[in-house]
């Protein structure tokens, strides 16, 4: 189906899909769900993500001796967090990463399902398949919320990152925030024309079945008896 023979709503939820895969991607990649005042010289920690954190100077709360002190930015898994990754990786952060991990995964399903439907299946499968890109979606978003209310309720809580005080949350996580809405928005509008295509299905099968139990009159006369 032509980009053109698309419905207004159609359209609209594609550009919600994609603005939205566009969004969740770049909170997903980037360390700035969490910042710290750049005006404090003396905060510890610079920015952090989901996956990469950085540091000025930083030692680990629990080490007393302060032998070891952490500068730059390192993706959390990498070697030099071994002794602290049970610090940065609590409970929360942990459930933050997960969600939202599963929240991007499906979004970008549905959104190569969407392109597939756009370009090679066809169309009379288009309701069907419109129906499994919705609950995606949906699931997509719903995750998706679940991982920024929870990271903005306890990311920059007094229990987790150094200087507290000076902590904010930063553009990564409102990025995530308004890709979970335009998530949501993708999804309404396709719900909405998945109905608006049932129904003139519904339409198309009952006008065949009228016209089929219609008596035709193309047949010529029946023919006469002789006395």
């Amino acid at each position: 189906m032509g980009w053109s023979q698309l419905s207004l709503g159609r359209k609209a939820g594609y550009a919600f899909a994609a603005l939205s895969l566009v969004l969740v991607f770049i909170a997903f990649t980037t360390p700035y769900w969490l910042a710290s005042d750049p005006r404090v010289y003396s905060a510890q920690l610079l920015q952090l993500g989901l996956w990469e954190t950085c540091f000025r100077s930083f030692a680990d709360p629990r080490d007393l001796n302060m032998e070891k002190y952490y500068v730059g930015c390192r993706w959390i898994f990498a070697y030099e967090y071994n002794t602290l990754r049970d610090f940065i990786e609590i409970p929360f952060f942990v459930a933050v990463q997960v969600f939202f991990t599963i929240g991007f995964t499906l979004l970008l399903l549905a959104c190569v399902l969407l392109l597939a439907m756009h370009i090679c299946l066809p169309s009379a499968r288009t309701l069907q398949l419109l129906k499994i890109v919705i609950a995606l979606l949906v699931a997509s978003a719903v995750c998706n919320t679940i991982a920024v209310i929870t990271f903005g309720a306890r990311g920059d809580g007094r229990d987790w990152m150094p200087d507290p005080d000076h902590n904010f949350l930063s553009w990564s996580f409102a990025l995530g925030v308004i890709g979970a809405f335009c998530t949501y928005v993708a999804a309404v509008l396709f719900a909405v024309d998945s109905r608006r295509m049932a129904r003139k299905l519904d339409e198309q099968e009952h006008q065949q079945q009228a016209f089929g139990m219609n008596p035709t009159h193309t047949m010529g006369a029946p023919p006469q008896t002789r006395a």
